[in-house]
This record gives C-alpha cells, structure tokens and sequence, in this order.
C-alpha cells in the first residue's frame, strides 16, 4: 500500500498488532511446503487467492503492519516521542520526511501480480509426456483447465488492473472510483486524492448520464462496496481453496472469507464483526477444521508473519511470496512464461 493513501486515512487509534518479526522456513521446510501446496491446487477444482498489501511490496510500496509497514513506523515513532528531546525529534523527523515512497502510479506489477494473471487467463501447457494417441477430448479437457479462477484484494494500488486482469475476475474491497449515479466504474493511471466514499469533483461521461464521481478508497468505518463483497462471499464460498498472499487477516470481514470453504458463513456486513470497526483487534481466532480428505475444502496462507487464521489452514507458508509463485508457476509447467 501508499504511504499516501495511509495518510488520508482518519484517525484510527486500533491499528492492530504491527511489527511482528517475519519468518522464513528452512529451505527443507519451503520446498516440502511448496510441493503440498502445487498438489492443493492441482486438486482444487475452484480456487480464489485472497491478497493483500504483502504481494506488493517488491514494488516499492511498504506494507501496513510489517516490521518497516507504515503502522508499525507510526506507533514506533509515538514511542520515541514520549522520550526524545527536542534536538533529536527535529533531527529524526528531518530523516523521515525524507524518506521515499513509490506512489501507486509508478509503482509496476510484481511477478506475483504477473503470474496470477497468466494462471486465470492462460490454460496450462499440455505435459512433455503427452503421447499422441491421447484422445482430443483430453487434451481439449486439459486445455480448458484453470487453476486459478478468482482474485479478491484488499489492496488500493491498481497493480492487479496494470496486469490487465478482467474485471469479472476480480472483487476489490477496499476502493476504485465509480459514477454515483450509473455505477459506471473509472480506473485512473494517477492516485485518487479523495478517501471515504467522496466526490472528486469530477463528472461522469458515459452518454448523458448526469452523475458526478466519488471514490470508493475506504476509510476506517467505511462500508464495503456491496457488490464485490457479494461477489468475494459467492466465489469463496464455492473455493474447495483460498489462497491467502501477502495478508496479516487481521481487516474484517475481508479476513474471515479464508474459512468460507469450510464454514459456508461469514458476516454479512460490519456491524456483525466485534467492536473495533474492521480490524480484529487481538486475541486469536476460534480454530477451525483444516482442510481434510473427505472435503477436499479449505485455505492455505503464505505470509512472513502470524495471523489470526494460521491455525486451521491446511498448509502456512513462511516465505516471500514472490518465490513462492515461482517455484509454483514451475511445478504448474509454466517454466520460462514471465514477460516484463
């Protein structure tokens, strides 16, 4: 995520726990974890990946609660304002603003973003051991095979859209730019400098259609936009598995869709999530039954950090995402496929 859009945001006391260290898995440990997943997601039949701020921030754009994340900066820099002089908080607070940040604009796809594009629009290469007298019907049926059929994202930077992902492909929960009146959708190559549901002060320009635009960037209390977040319940209720990249789920109700394929419920709006707002607040969250063989239904999570959902995944990768998917886009027999 931006730095500029976090500074938009409304005052927010409960941020959540930020600054967790991050894990890596033995090298052992990865491999082992990687091939369970690459057999997850052969077997899964309807699989949707829930991201988060995690997958971008090889581009350049910081993460919320990471060890660098900007909440985890924000509460440190509280701490140090307690103690510090007055010297020094002139000194330090020089050294932060001159910190850079990649704003969304120039911000570029990972090759996360890349392959999770090219696995939802492109059907896998037929194996290296295909014989010839392998009947049409086969090949036609393995051409016609996804692996990845769904993307919710909690995330505001655009870089799914850069990939040119379809729409219909995608239920973004945290925010675009849409007319009020028609509900035509606009995607800008600029950040949007509105934040909470607001006008931008421009028109929309579909035919003669009167509306005016107003940005869908949530802030803290904001409602979810009703129509992707019916789409992401739908999607990840039908999910045999939810892949989770690059997300603390520590934001409700985006973070409980994990347990939809196990649960088939999940709260319909905020007011059904605990007092807090969105954000579960601390403690951890009931366990839940893991993926089995007799269901063949649940989620798996990639993420350097703790969440509150870790205990009924069926698997929890400890790794950087973006080596995660190559070694998976491998396994799939994608090989060398990467254009940047």
């Amino acid at each position: 995520m931006s730095a500029g859009y976090a500074q938009r945001l409304s005052e927010y006391p409960n941020k959540g726990v930020c600054g967790l260290p991050e894990n890596y898995d033995s090298q052992r440990a990865f491999a082992y974890k990687l091939e369970k997943l690459f057999q997850l997601i052969k077997q899964s039949e309807y699989t949707v990946v829930l991201t988060g701020a995690g997958i971008s921030t090889s581009a350049g754009i910081p993460d919320f609660r990471g060890p660098f994340g900007i909440w985890t900066r924000e509460q440190r820099e509280r701490e140090r304002n307690k103690t510090r002089s007055k010297k020094k908080q002139k000194k330090e607070d020089v050294n932060d603003a001159e910190q850079k940040f990649i704003s969304f604009d120039t911000a570029l796809p990972t090759f996360t973003h890349r392959a999770l594009t090219h696995l939802i629009i492109q059907p896998p290469p037929l194996p290296d051991d295909s014989s010839s007298d392998t009947g049409d019907s086969s090949k036609d049926n393995y051409k016609s095979r996804t692996y990845i059929h769904h993307i919710v994202t909690q995330n505001v930077d655009g870089l799914h859209r850069k990939t040119n992902l379809p729409r219909n492909k995608m239920s973004v929960l945290h925010g675009c730019k849409i007319c009020d009146t028609c509900n035509t959708e606009y995607v800008r190559e600029y950040e949007i400098e509105s934040i909470g549901l607001k006008h931008t002060g421009r028109k929309c320009n579909m035919g003669s259609c009167p509306g005016k635009l107003k940005d869908t960037l949530l802030d803290w209390e904001s409602p979810l936009p009703q129509t992707d977040w019916d789409r992401a319940q739908e999607v990840c209720s039908r999910a045999d598995l939810v892949l989770c990249l690059g997300t603390s789920l520590r934001i409700e109700p985006a973070g409980s869709l994990c347990t939809l394929p196990l649960t088939n419920d999940a709260p319909r709006s905020l007011s059904e999530v605990s007092e807090g707002g969105k954000e579960a607040l601390g403690g951890r969250k009931k366990k839940r039954s893991s993926m089995t063989k007799e269901t063949k239904r649940g989620y798996a999570i990639v993420n350097l950090q703790p969440t509150p959902y870790d205990d009924g995944a069926a698997l929890v990768i400890r790794g950087k995402v973006d080596d995660v998917m190559q070694g998976l886009m491998e396994k799939l027999g994608y090989g060398a496929w990467d254009e940047t």
